[in-house]
């Protein structure tokens, strides 16, 4: 490797991801082939989110992109977020671009009206953030579910971090079920479940437990929620929706859903000082006020026209609504004296803002939602929950479940939910984590009698983040010699046994905006990454190489030679034959002198 620029990278991943773990090796294997050492750092999740803050820490990390409906607006808008591991990465852009320039455009676009500047601004977007190669996208993501085929009616969800049951129902068998959920790791714990707040609080849970104005339907659609209606009307710069509030809804205490209930929520979320925790959300920065003009009509008025708005109302968090008794003084709990942020929960590098305002937390998770939280058993220190119990919303305005109570189970290991599942224990293992994707082809292909195996539709993009800041990920040469030597089908086919494809752009073609044919492809191309990094060229051992470290291309070239090779020895033999026994290959022509 002595005609290689040598390099050893920094490379960050969660050590309870099955995906991130089968592949890291993989890519290290790869990236060796050109002289690049990996350093690999398995961190749990509040170490992988300080090295997200940390400029210094990596020069690789993995990620997915949001997904939908947060993919693009939301997830690129978090880019401006220290918080934000994409904020570190864009930091060092080459001109004329700039990280403050890029995120103005960001900004910019989401408040266009025409929809074809809407469609042009993203497009200049995404070009100029491909160009930049600070993102090695790497497969097209599809959410795994495995149900014991006693329970019939589900259906895979439409956005990410949502594991939706209440389509189930029981067939034979018990109506209390078990389940196993995951979003990318093994389930550890739900958290307090308050809808206003992140990391511990489990997103499935928060989920099942709250409802918004509006719900994301099937290929993006919004539909009614808790407001059965809305109308928008041009303000000023701004946009006015009114809202018709579904009525008769109660939540699971038994207090009414109404406008002031509504209020209160987004006084508490989108006060002056939390609302500095949801930087990314777009609607925390464009709403300046929400009023009732009856008990169940709710107006809210935007500065700017903000076409994400009613997209971001159907996110699982952060404005989901709770109910008044579990605010600290109910109705008349003031958003600074008595907020319902849970204390010490605003997350790393936010702890400030309890410097100005009183977390009070919410007594309890009481929403409106299809599931009712009743009880969870916790270890000792409640880092875990060795089981959380929910039931069944029998006076739920929607779809009910067909189960009469779910209980959510801690494994230690994959190896364990697995198990769990072919004794009967467990009924349901929904979402990334809880099984790998060789397990879930297993039970598909093996035990199909027994199991009913879905998958979503690609709702978001694996890839590595590159950090732009930090020597030598800072050389444009050395971050597209990486992409190009990491050969993503070779390990999706042995990691994932298919089930997944790889990508070559950063966001899935089926966002909004994001069906952008961007060039170049950021493919497998062995040979290119040598000439990156290896412009001597490059001595591969013969123990080190095979079929899946070439190209096709290289392939063919090594067969082409061998076959000359061979043909000129032979040729070479005929003529030293012809020469000793008198009849030389090539006779003189009539005439000629020989």
């Amino acid at each position: 490797m002595s005609n290689c620029i040598a390099a050893e990278l920094d490379f960050i991943v969660r050590d309870d991801d099955p995906e991130m773990q089968a592949v890291e090796d993989d890519i290290r294997r790869n990236l060796a082939k050109i002289g690049i050492t990996i350093k690999t750092h398995f961190l749990n999740e509040t170490e992988y989110i300080a090295a997200e803050l940390d400029s210094n820490a990596y020069h690789m990390l993995f990620t997915r992109t949001w997904g939908a409906p947060y993919d693009p607006h939301s997830y690129m808008a978090s880019w401006a977020v220290p918080s934000h591991v994409e904020y570190s990465s864009i930091g060092a852009l080459r001109p004329p671009l700039t990280r403050e320039g890029l995120i103005a455009r960001i900004e910019a676009v989401q408040t266009e009206i025409s929809e074809q500047k809407i469609q042009e601004g993203w497009r200049s977007i995404l070009e100029d953030v491909h160009k930049e190669s600070l993102f090695l996208p790497l497969w097209g993501t599809r959410i795994p579910y495995v149900l014991n085929r006693r329970l019939i009616g589900f259906s895979p969800s439409n956005q990410a971090y949502s594991i939706p049951v209440n389509s189930i129902q029981v067939a034979s068998g018990s109506e209390d079920v078990t389940i196993s959920p995951g979003v990318g790791s093994l389930f550890q714990s739900s958290g307090p479940i308050n809808p206003h707040q992140y990391s511990p609080n489990a997103l499935w849970a928060q989920d099942w437990i709250y409802e918004g104005l509006v719900s994301y339907g099937q290929d993006g659609v919004i539909e009614p929620a808790l407001a059965t209606s809305w109308n928008t009307v041009s303000a000023g710069n701004g946009q006015e929706v009114t809202f018709q509030l579904r009525q008769g809804v109660s939540f699971h205490d038994g207090t009414p859903w109404n406008c002031s209930a509504a209020v209160l929520n987004f006084d508490h979320v989108l006060s002056d000082v939390v609302k500095q925790r949801h930087q990314w959300f777009g609607t925390g920065k464009h709403l300046k006020s929400w009023t009732c003009t009856g008990d169940y009509e709710l107006v809210l008025e935007t500065s700017d026209r903000f076409y994400p708005l009613l997209q971001e109302l159907t996110y699982i968090r952060p404005l989901r609504f709770a109910s008044p008794s579990a605010f600290a003084m109910g109705l008349d709990s003031h958003p600074d004296l008595h907020n319902s942020c849970e204390p010490g929960k605003f997350g790393s590098g936010w702890e400030y803002l309890e410097d100005e305002v009183d977390c009070m937390g919410l007594s309890a998770p009481i929403g409106t939602g299809p599931l009712k939280f009743v009880s969870r058993l916790s270890n000792d220190d409640g880092s875990i929950d060795d089981e959380v119990i929910f039931e069944r919303n029998d006076n739920y305005w929607g779809q009910k479940p067909g189960f009469k109570t779910i209980t959510v189970m801690h494994y230690d290991s994959q190896e364990d939910v697995e198990s769990a599942l072919k004794s009967g224990e467990l009924d349901m293992a929904l979402g990334i984590g809880p099984l790998t994707a060789k397990q879930v082809q297993d039970l598909k292909f093996h035990h199909s009698d027994q199991f009913d195996i879905r998958h979503s539709d690609v709702i978001q993009h694996a890839l590595l983040v590159f950090n732009g800041n930090r020597p030598p990920m800072d050389d444009i040469s050395v971050r597209r010699a990486v992409i190009h030597a990491v050969d993503k089908a070779y390990f999706l086919e042995n990691e994932f046994m298919g089930l997944e494809q790889p990508v070559t752009q950063l966001l899935p073609m089926t966002a909004p905006y994001c069906n952008v044919d961007l060039s170049p492809k950021w493919g497998y191309d062995l040979e290119k990454a040598t000439l990156l990094n290896c412009p001597n060229g490059i001595s591969v051992n013969s123990a080190e190489a095979s079929s899946g470290d070439l190209g096709g291309g290289a392939i063919a070239g090594i067969i082409i030679a061998s076959v000359v090779g061979i043909a000129l020895i032979g040729l070479v033999a005929r003529m030293i034959y012809g020469e000793k026994h008198g009849k030389p290959l090539f006779h003189p022509a009539k005439g000629e002198v020989s």
